[in-house]
C-alpha cells in the first residue's frame, strides 16, 4: 500500500512524533505488516501512566474484527500487578486503537459499545479510512465521562480542535473527590466511635 503524505493516517504518525511520542518498529514494517505502535509515558498526579497509538491495516471492518481487537488490546494492557491495580481508579493508560481500513467503506456501526475502561486502561477504538480521509469516533456521549476528553485529545491531533485538550484532568478530578469522600467516611466512623 502506498503511503499519500496528505492521508489521515500519515498526518496523525506525524503529529504523534512531533508531539513526543515513539515507536521502536520501523515505517516499512508498518507498510509491510500492518501494523505499528506509537507510545509516550505519562505523568497523572500520583501515578505513570502511558498513552498508546496502535495502528492496525484491515482488510474488512466489522462487528466481530470490533469485538476481537476490543478484548485482545484491553486483556493486554489493564493492570496486572498489585501497585497497578491500587492505582487503577486513575486510568493511567490510555489506548488508542486505530483499526485503518483498506476499503473506502466506513464502518458505521456504534463504536460506544466497544470503548472499555478496565483494570486501569482505557480502550478507545478509532476507525480510520484513507481512502477518503475520514475519521469515525466513539460519540461524545456524556455517559462516557472521562473518554470525552480523550476523544477530543485525539481531535486535537489530528487539528479538528484548536485548543489543547488535557485528557487526564477529569479522571485526576475524580481521583481527588473519591478521596475526599474516604476521608471524610474515615472521619465519621471515627466520630461515632469517640461518642
Amino acid at each position: 500500500m502506498q503511503e499519500n503524505t496528505s492521508d489521515v493516517v500519515a498526518r496523525l504518525m506525524e503529529r504523534l512524533r512531533a508531539e513526543g511520542f515513539s515507536t521502536d518498529q520501523d515505517v516499512s514494517e508498518w507498510e509491510q505488516f500492518g501494523e505499528i505502535i506509537f507510545r509516550r509515558a505519562e505523568k497523572i498526579s500520583v501515578a505513570t501512566g502511558e498513552t498508546i497509538f496502535i495502528f492496525t491495516r484491515i482488510p474488512e471492518l466489522n462487528e466481530r474484527v470490533l469485538r476481537q481487537t476490543s478484548d485482545s488490546v484491553v486483556n493486554t494492557y489493564k493492570a496486572k500487578t498489585t501497585s497497578q491495580k491500587a492505582l487503577s481508579v486513575l486510568q493511567s493508560t490510555t489506548v488508542f486503537h486505530c483499526l485503518v481500513c483498506e476499503t473506502d467503506q466506513p464502518y458505521s456501526e456504534m463504536l460506544d459499545a466497544y470503548v472499555t475502561r478496565s483494570g486501569g486502561a482505557t480502550f478507545i477504538p478509532v476507525v480510520m479510512v484513507p481512502e477518503i480521509n475520514q475519521v469515525l469516533y466513539p460519540q461524545l456521549d456524556e455517559r462516557l465521562g472521562t473518554v470525552k476528553p480523550r476523544i477530543e485529545y485525539l481531535q486535537y491531533l489530528l487539528s479538528e480542535r484548536r485548543e489543547p485538550v488535557d485528557m487526564h484532568r477529569p479522571t485526576v478530578q475524580a481521583f481527588y473527590i473519591s478521596v475526599g469522600v474516604v476521608v471524610l467516611l474515615l472521619i465519621a466512623v471515627l466520630f461515632s466511635f469517640v461518642h
